[in-house]
């Protein structure tokens, strides 16, 4: 007799979640733990462009992604971080690929 069943599904990990300093978010940045997964989610049509910005928790140094797409457009960055790896994340607003991020959220802990 053969027996067949789903193997046992494995648990998500989590997803951390920062949003830009306005009082309605226009800017949404998500960390994925599955896959090291970096977004950045424009959630407004006002012709700005977002940017998700993480720093290692022990540096001041900050890094960069803009989305430039458009509304409702997300785009990923796969930050390929050791299991285990603490930083934060934050949202902002960012109006050109050259522009300087600006209605920046606070900073967000998060983990790899």
């Amino acid at each position: 007799m053969l027996v067949l069943g789903a193997a046992p599904a494995q648990a998500a990990g989590n997803v951390f979640v920062a949003y830009d300093g306005l009082t309605s978010p226009s800017a949404k940045t998500e960390f994925a733990q599955d896959g090291e997964i970096l977004t950045a989610l424009d959630m407004k049509s006002d012709s700005h462009g977002v940017a998700a910005q993480w720093r290692y928790n022990s540096t001041s140094a900050t890094h960069s992604y803009y989305n430039g797409g458009g509304y409702a457009v997300a785009m990923d960055w796969n930050l390929s971080c050791a299991e285990g790896t603490t930083f934060q994340i934050r949202a902002c607003l960012q109006d050109t690929s050259s522009g300087a991020p600006y209605s920046c959220g606070g900073w967000e802990y998060a983990e790899a």
